[in-house]
C-alpha cells in the first residue's frame, strides 16, 4: 500500500467512517462514484493503515463486507482476512474467503512459498509478509480455522535447518538474518500449534517429539529467541501429555505408546514409543 492513501480526501474520509459504522447507504453511494470520481480510492487506508473492509470487519457487518468485497483489490482483502483472524471471528472468515474475489487470489497465497514470503514488503500492514492465514490461525491455535484453511489445501513450509547451506537460505542470510530468525520461528510457532499438529499430522505424538528436538537446538543457536523457543518446546510437551491423558483405557494408552518396528512388517512393538520419550527425555510423557 502506498503511505500517500493516508493522505484522505473528504469523500474518502466520509467512505472510511461509513465502513467502521456500518454505514451502508453511504458505503453504496462511495462504491458507486468509485469510476466517476478520479478523488476517490476504494483501497484507501487511515492513518493506522486500516483499509475500509478492515473496519468492517471491526464491526462485524457483514452486508458491508460483501459490497467492499466486490472492489476492493486483493492486498486489501488479504490484510482484512488476517485481521479477522487475530479477532478470531470465524463467520467473517468464512464471508471473506467464500467471497469469488478473495479465490480468484487465493492460489496466489498457497503458491507464495516461503521463499516468496521472505522477500515481500508491507509498509502499512500490522502483519509480517510471511504470515498466511493458516500461519495466523495456528499462532492462535483456533481449530475451526486451521480445519478451515487445510481443507482448502493450505500448507506450512517447515523451515530449513539453520545449518543448510543452500543457495535460498546463502540469500535470506546476507538478505536479512534477523528477518530469517524471526520467519523461522514464526514458521514454528505454527507447526508447534496444537490445534494444526492434531488437525494436520497423523502421528501427533511423534510429531510433538520432532518439533521438540529441533526446537531444542534452535534454542542454544538463535540466543536472541532462547525463550520464545522453549516456551514451544514445553507447549509441545504439555500437548504430548494432554493426549495421553484423554486415553479412556489401557487399550487406548498401548496404541498411542506402541509404533511399528523398523523391520518393515506391520508388528507393533507395544513400547516403542516410550522408548523414544526417554532417548528423547520427554519426561512428562
Amino acid at each position: 500500500m502506498d503511505i500517500s492513501q493516508s493522505q484522505l480526501t473528504d469523500e474518502e474520509r466520509v467512505y472510511l467512517n461509513a465502513a467502521a459504522t456500518g454505514d451502508i447507504g453511504i458505503i453504496r453511494m462511495s462504491l458507486e462514484d468509485t469510476d466517476e470520481s478520479t478523488d476517490f480510492n476504494v483501497n484507501c487506508v487511515d492513518y493506522m493503515g486500516r483499509n475500509a473492509l478492515h473496519l468492517a470487519v471491526d464491526s462485524e457487518n457483514t452486508e458491508v463486507m460483501e459490497l467492499l468485497l466486490d472492489k476492493l483489490n486483493f492486498e486489501c482483502i488479504e490484510e482484512a482476512l488476517l485481521h479477522a483472524i487475530s479477532k478470531g471471528h470465524p463467520k467473517l472468515v468464512r464471508v471473506i474467503i467464500e467471497h469469488p474475489n478473495y479465490q480468484a487470489g487465493e492460489d496466489q497465497i498457497k503458491r507464495m512459498d516461503s521463499r516468496n514470503a521472505f522477500f515481500r514488503t508491507t509498509e502499512k500492514s500490522q502483519f509480517s509478509p510471511d504470515i498466511t492465514p493458516l500461519i495466523l490461525s495456528a499462532h492462535y491455535n483456533n481449530h475451526e480455522m486451521v480445519q478451515m484453511f487445510l481443507s482448502r489445501n493450505h500448507t506450512i513450509d517447515k523451515p530449513h535447518s539453520i545449518s543448510c547451506q543452500c543457495n535460498d537460505c546463502q540469500v535470506r542470510q546476507d538478505y536479512d538474518s534477523l528477518k530469517r530468525s524471526r520467519s523461522r520461528l514464526n514458521a514454528y510457532r505454527a507447526l508447534a500449534s496444537p490445534a494444526y499438529m492434531a488437525l494436520s499430522s497423523p502421528d501427533p505424538i511423534m510429531t510433538t517429539f520432532q518439533l521438540r528436538q529441533e526446537m531444542m537446538k534452535l534454542a542454544e543457536i538463535e540466543k536472541e529467541f532462547k525463550k520464545e523457543y522453549l516456551m514451544l518446546v514445553e507447549k509441545c510437551m504439555n500437548f504430548a501429555c494432554e493426549m495421553m491423558d484423554l486415553c479412556r483405557g489401557t487399550q487406548e494408552v498401548e496404541a498411542v505408546i506402541s509404533d511399528f518396528l523398523e523391520d518393515g512388517t506391520n508388528i507393533r512393538d507395544p513400547l516403542g514409543r516410550l522408548r523414544l520419550a526417554i532417548r528423547f527425555e520427554e519426561k512428562k510423557v
